[in-house]
């Protein structure tokens, strides 16, 4: 099934994930790999980071698919060094993290080297600060781990509020990049 923008607005990126509201909590969530047929939601989830401020102005997802910093982020998916994981709660995906491998040729802002995949995540709106950001990082950090991968890095504007969940996460200011930070995470 392919989102369109109507439905990809009621998505938002992940805003702190470190305080549970609601009846939604992680224990009650499935944690999956990302397969064939979550393309489309990828594509959204992708799409929601990038426009992470829901203040911003935004182009319609059909017309933003052309821009190039968002297309290397999904092209030739599924490469090594492409890693994801989509929640889900009653059947429903809820959420998205996922990270990718680049060179010094072609990286995106939160690239360190061509060892430290760069995480990207998103949080469907009516999920967000329950827990679900918190759930999907951590298993991506211990899958990452798991392949051997001895850090990871990310690139978030310092006002996104996600950047304190990041932060608590072992995540480190190591660079800037216009205006985005560059995080680290070691992994042991």
């Amino acid at each position: 099934m392919r989102l369109n923008f109507r439905q990809a607005e009621h998505v938002s990126r992940a805003v702190g994930g470190f305080c549970l509201q609601g009846n939604s909590t992680p224990d009650t969530l499935n944690i999956r790999p990302i397969k064939d047929d979550d393309f489309d939601f990828l594509e959204a989830m992708l799409f929601e980071a990038f426009f992470w401020d829901v203040t911003a102005q935004r182009p319609p997802l059909p017309s933003f698919r052309e821009d190039p910093e968002f297309r290397k982020w999904i092209s030739q998916w599924g490469r090594h060094g492409d890693r994801g994981v989509i929640a889900e709660e009653g059947g429903e995906r809820t959420g998205a993290a996922w990270f990718r491998l680049w060179t010094p040729e072609c990286h995106s802002y939160g690239f360190i080297d061509e060892t430290a995949p760069e995480v990207g995540i998103a949080i469907v709106a009516g999920h967000r600060r329950k827990g679900v950001g918190r759930t999907l990082l951590q298993e991506l950090i211990k899958r990452a781990g798991a392949d051997g991968f001895q850090a990871l890095s990310l690139s978030v504007n310092p006002l996104n509020p996600a950047r304190i969940l990041y932060e608590s996460l072992g995540f480190r200011k190591v660079g800037e990049s216009g205006t985005s930070w560059t995080l680290l995470r070691r992994l042991e």
